[in-house]
Formats: C-alpha cells, structure tokens, sequence
C-alpha cells in the first residue's frame, strides 16, 4: 500500500485553519464562561453541563460522536462493500431504537454520573472498579486517536506517532477547560460541518461517475453482497457488538445530562434518522471509491477519492469534514474514558486521602486516557481492528448486568456479580489469545477461527447471568 498525502490550494488551506480556529474559540469560550459563573455543583456541571441539554444539542452531539470511525468505514466499505452498512449501520439502528424505547428515559431518571456509578449502586463497589475497567477498555478513543493522525499526517508530511501527539493535544486543550460543555458544544458545529462534507462529496461523485446504482457493475461480486464473503459469524459478532449501545458509556452519558427524561427518547429517535441518511451518503461515496479506486490504503479512500475529484475550496471542506466527524468521536470518548478514571476509580481510591476535586481527577484522567490512547493506537494501527478487539472483549461482563440493573424485579446476587462479570471478560480474552496461535489440529483450528471472541463471551455471561438471577 502506498503512503497518501493531500495536495492543498490556498483555498483548502484556508478553510482548515479556519475550522481550527473556529473548534478552539468555542472550547475555550466556553471554558471561560463557566469560570466566570458561580456554580453550585461544580461536579455535574463539568461532567454532565449541569443536565440542561436540549433536543437540538442533544441530538447533534448524539449523531456527531456516534459517527467517529469514519476513516474505518471508508476502509470496511472499499474491503468489503455494502456488507459495511449490514454491518456497521442496520445493527445500531435497532440497538438505538430499542434504547430509545425502554432505557433513555430511565437513564435520566436515576440522576447518575456514569455506567460505573450505576453498577456500584446497583451491585456494590468492587462490581462499580470491575465496570469502570471495562467502560475504559471501550472508551479509550485509540482508533480515533489513529484516524485523526492519518490526517494530519497526510495534511501536513510528519510522521504518523507525532500527528496522532498533535491531534491529541488539538482536542486535549479545551476539553482541560471546558469539560463536557465545550464537548457538545464543538460537537454541534461539527454535526453540521460532516453532512456538508458528505453532500459536496457526493454530488462530486455522482457528476463524475454517474448514480450510485449505474457504477454498481463496476464493484467485485463479494461487494455486491449482504454479508461480504464474511462468515455468519463474524456478521453476528457486529450485530453483538451493536448492542453495547445499551453499556455505551457515551449514549450513557448524553442521556444523564439533558434536560428531561423525553428529550433522551425523542432524541435518539430523531438521531437513527438523521444515521440513515449520513449512512446513505458514506456508503454511496465508499463504493465509488470501491470502482475507481485500486490498490490504495483502504483506510484512505474517503481521502484519495477527495483527491481525485474534488475542487479547490471544496476539498477543504470535505476535509474539515473528515476531521470534524474523527474529532467529534475523539473528544466524547476522550472526556468520558477521563471521567472514568478520574470519577469512578481515583475518586473512590482516595476520596478520604486527597482534597482534588472531581474536575481536577477527570483532568488527571485526560493524562493518563491521552497517553494510553496513544500507545494503543501505536501499537494497533488498524481503525476496524481497534474498535472490533476492545469491544469483543469487554462488553461481554458488562451487558448482562447492564440491563438487569435497570429490572425492579429481578437482580444479581452482590457475591455473584465477579463472576458474572469477569468469567466472560476472561473467555473472550483467552479466544483472541487462542486464535492468534497456530494449531495443528485443523477441525480445533477451525472452531477458533470461525467461532467471535464476542460470541463466546456473551454466551458465557448469558449462561451464568440465568445462572445467578434472583427475583428481588
């Protein structure tokens, strides 16, 4: 595969910096604004904005960082065609749809801070650290972390480990300030900037190639199919990872803060909308990019296609789009893996021995979420393999319990809780491990390969969930 970097005009060039200056402005106006405010709960106000979210915020933000991996899209499109929407978009309509209907409002009704804080209340301490783990493994914005420095790193020629250093920091600076106001409020801008940018695209496209169904002769037979030449399994296993929706500490997050319980329900379901149709327009620009692309970084697609069709001042857009949708994602799960550290692990660790308050943890958490994602991103450079890794090995111990915690009826018994949690952390790991050795045996290394770490795991927490159910 060959390296990429844009060409940019002046033009280009322009728009970019402005975009920088625009997202830097809004960060730190807000970080200024609310130390210029007498704040009664300085603790929700960093971390939920005081719970005063709107529809309209909440649905931009909701859509802006639900939408991150889309450098991985535009590599799962061009690998393996309109499999990508079967994929990475039908199944988080019906996860989301389902949220909506019987766990948004109940979210916003318990007025907690986190998914952790949900588990200790519910099952104890020791099960509130377990799940802060986990919700850290999903949190860690590493893939993000990756496609933002592929950016920069084709903008401006620097080496890969330093882009992603400097995107890091880009977004690191107002969210130091600002916590999660300036997050949704960046968000917003960026919500509009990424259909912008998808629209000029596809109209580029489609007055260079034609429609999307004249140029569908053009792609490979696999392409052409629902599930990609993928083995059923694998296409569970997206359908599986769909579902962390439901431990999605994102979606979490946004539900607590808004301003009632109905704007989390109407809001979610207006956002599947408005997925579908950005869904739309990333599937049909990947696959012009599947037919006149050949022998590029999938990875890059959304970027070479740019190259290869769009106008000056136009290219600029569209990439401002690419890195408002990547730093979107970046800083929502940037702040909440911050969160994480700082308000469900170091504040119970030392809430008796240390006088920092929740604001200065979660800036701690920043840190140390920043320096991990790196290292991590480093070390995986694959956006797909990112996402598909953390999330087949920690969502496993933390579904099962999720949704039992939201039944009045039923509960896991506090002495049982470890092992419904950490037996199918364990399987989903040791599978991974297991698959990445060479077997001898071929019909043992047949079931390890076409068996998901993701299936594993939640058969093991489904078994052991029934297991250690109680009526309360």
């Amino acid at each position: 595969m060959t390296e990429f970097q844009f060409t940019l005009s002046i033009y280009d060039i322009s728009v970019i910096i402005i975009y920088f200056i625009l997202i830097l402005f809004i960060g730190f106006f807000l970080s200024r604004k609310e130390r210029s405010e007498k704040l009664t709960n300085e603790k929700e106000n960093f971390l939920l904005a005081g719970r005063k979210l709107t529809l309209p915020f909440f649905v931009a933000t909701l859509v802006a960082t639900w939408y991150g991996n889309i450098l991985g899209i535009g590599e799962f499109i061009y690998r393996s065609g309109i499999s990508a929407w079967v994929c990475f978009a039908f199944p988080y309509y019906i996860a989301a749809f389902i949220y909506a209907l019987f766990f948004a409002k109940k979210i916003r009704s318990l007025s907690i801070y986190s998914i952790p804080e949900q588990f200790r209340n519910k099952y104890g301490s020791t099960a509130g650290i377990i799940a802060s783990f986990f919700v850290l493994i999903i949190s860690i914005p590493a893939s993000y972390i990756l496609m933002l420095g592929i950016m920069i790193k084709s903008l401006t020629g620097l080496n890969l480990l330093i882009s992603m250093i400097a995107g890091v920091l880009l977004s690191f600076i107002y969210l130091y300030y600002g916590g999660f106001k300036a997050d949704v409020l960046t968000n917003t801008a960026q919500f509009v900037l990424m259909y912008i940018g998808f629209t000029v695209i596809f109209i580029f496209g489609y007055n260079t190639f034609g429609s999307p169904t004249e140029i569908f002769d053009k792609l490979p037979e696999n392409h052409k199919t629902l599930f990609g030449g993928f083995h059923w399994q694998y296409v569970l296993a997206w359908y599986l990872i769909a579902f962390q929706t439901f431990v999605d500490p994102s979606f979490h997050q946004r539900c607590s803060a808004v301003n009632k319980p109905d704007t989390a329900q109407k809001g979610i379901l207006i956002s599947i909308f408005l997925w579908l149709i950005f869904d739309s327009l990333t599937l049909s620009v990947g696959l012009y990019g599947v037919a006149f692309l050949k022998d590029i970084n999938p990875v890059a697609s959304y970027p070479i296609l740019a190259e290869m069709i769009l106008a000056p001042f136009w290219k600029g857009l569209f990439i401002v789009a690419l890195l408002a949708i990547i730093m979107s994602t970046l800083e929502s799960y940037f702040f909440i893996s911050a969160a994480t550290i700082g308000n469900d692990i170091l504040h119970p660790l030392f809430k008796n021995k240390s006088k920092l308050s929740t604001k200065s943890l979660t800036q701690i958490g920043l840190t140390i979420s920043a320096i991990f994602g790196i290292c991590l991103a480093y070390l995986i450079p694959s956006a797909i393999d990112l996402i598909f890794k953390t999330a087949s090995i920690a969502i496993p111990g933390l579904l099962f319990p999720m949704l039992v915690s939201f039944s009045k009826k039923y509960s896991l018994k506090e002495n049982s809780i470890k092992i419904v949690m950490l037996v199918p952390f364990f399987f989903s790991a040791v599978w991974f491990l297991l698959q990445s050795l060479y077997w001898e045996n071929i019909y043992f290394r047949k079931i390890l390969t076409e068996t998901e770490p993701m299936v594993i795991g939640i058969i093991a927490s489904m078994i052991l969930g029934i297991l250690f159910l109680r009526k309360n």
